[in-house]
């Protein structure tokens, strides 16, 4: 297996793709997937058509991320459109978009997108070693447990849902087939290299914690009976000595104090999948980016910049860490939240250099995501915020 990347910043679709697919060919022949990231500056269809016409047979997923990409070469701002791809002879490889239907569950839109991306790698009946996701935002958790029932056994996934350079912007997610600017595009890898993989957050637990008594989908209502939003500016307030408005910017002042959920200890120490605050609508109950249930304790959790820059590269040591083996990566995947990028924009090139360290300067590609989707280390599969994600492939 041989893994490489390209990138460009060239403006317009079609020549986009060209530099792509000559950079990429330079650098690794006969490609058996292809992953495209773009920002939201495309236009996908055309960016889309571009890459199967250059590569018409080979599977292909792909998503809108949040302001540029990061790969072993630094951090590019967009507008930038970026591929990662593998050399893999005697690998299997698949992949399926199904666009959201009124009609249809989100459990069967995702179970036919798994069926038909392993069905193309023809793998029929054989667990895959990974599954890369990439969904709009708003139904990951659904999709996770159907993935989940479908299999009946958590298999690795890494998730990073469709972005924009704003919350409710131009995303879009994209297979071989189609585009689509709602649905759940899956990839299944059968590779020849070893993975190993790595999710989670980083934050710490305050002391602060009450249970959740009213949800409405993602709508936190009340924590302990009382309204969360009032709740969670008291929590942020005695944390901080700041105050907080809650009709003011609630999105990024929340990015180092988010609310989290435990999932699992490892070693006796808790793990906490996290999520992000939105805004406080005009019934002053707080939007987030994923699901808490009632009878969840919510943890009001902290962060640092410092931390949000050094974590991606523990990330992918902790991968390392996984295989227990000595590390030979040949390269890797990696997601990071699309709202701890925008609070440390001004040095991600320096998140960059510290992954790099950590892959032993193997080839990678990261998207700025609204979601993460991951396995953690307990075998929790988890749709978070704030999130890291990362997988290795590694010589035998």
């Amino acid at each position: 297996m041989k893994i490489a990347t390209a990138c460009t910043q060239q403006p317009d679709a079609v020549d986009a793709a060209q530099t792509l697919a000559r950079t990429l060919l330079s650098r690794l022949s006969a490609p058996r997937l292809l992953m495209v990231y773009c920002t939201e500056q495309y236009d996908v269809d055309a960016l889309q058509r571009a890459m199967v016409a250059l590569f018409p047979s080979v599977p292909l997923i792909g998503c809108t991320t949040c302001g540029g990409v990061m790969t072993q070469a630094g951090y590019i701002e967009g507008p930038t459109a970026a591929v990662w791809a593998c050399n893999d002879e005697k690998g299997s490889y698949g992949t399926s978009l199904v666009p959201h239907q009124a009609h249809r569950p989100i459990r069967d839109s995702a179970r036919i997108a798994l069926n038909q991306a392993i069905e193309e790698s023809g793998r029929c009946g054989e667990l895959p070693k990974l599954i890369a996701l990439h969904s709009t935002p708003g139904d990951e958790e659904t999709t996770l447990a159907a993935i989940r029932e479908e299999l009946g056994v958590s298999v690795p996934v890494i998730g990073g849902s469709a972005a924009a350079d704003t919350v409710g912007g131009r995303w879009a997610i994209f297979d071989n087939k189609q585009t689509a600017q709602s649905g759940i595009a899956i990839s299944v890898f059968y590779p020849t290299a070893r993975v190993s993989y790595s999710f989670h957050s980083g934050y710490a637990a305050t002391t602060k914690k009450a249970i959740v008594t009213e949800v409405r989908g993602r709508t936190l209502v009340s924590l302990d009976h009382k309204p969360a939003s009032v709740v969670y500016r008291d929590w942020y307030e005695e944390e901080t000595g700041q105050t907080l408005d809650l009709d003011d910017s609630l999105f990024a002042r929340s990015t180092l104090y988010p609310l989290g959920t435990q999932t699992g200890k490892i070693h006796g120490l808790p793990y906490y999948t996290l999520s992000h605050p939105m805004f406080v609508n005009q019934d002053g109950h707080m939007e987030l980016f994923s699901q808490i249930a009632v009878g969840q304790t919510a943890h009001f959790m902290t962060g640092t910049s410092e931390g949000l820059i050094a974590r991606a590269s523990r990330v992918v040591e902790s991968a390392n860490d996984h295989a227990l083996r000595t590390p030979q990566p040949l390269g890797g995947l990696a997601i990071y939240c699309a709202g701890c990028m925008l609070h440390v924009k001004d040095r991600l090139d320096q998140v960059a250099d510290n992954i790099n360290t950590a892959l032993y300067t193997a080839p990678f590609v990261c998207p700025f995501t609204f979601g993460e989707q991951g396995l953690f280390k307990g075998g929790e599969l988890s749709h978070g915020n704030l999130m890291i994600s990362a997988v290795l492939f590694h010589k035998d």
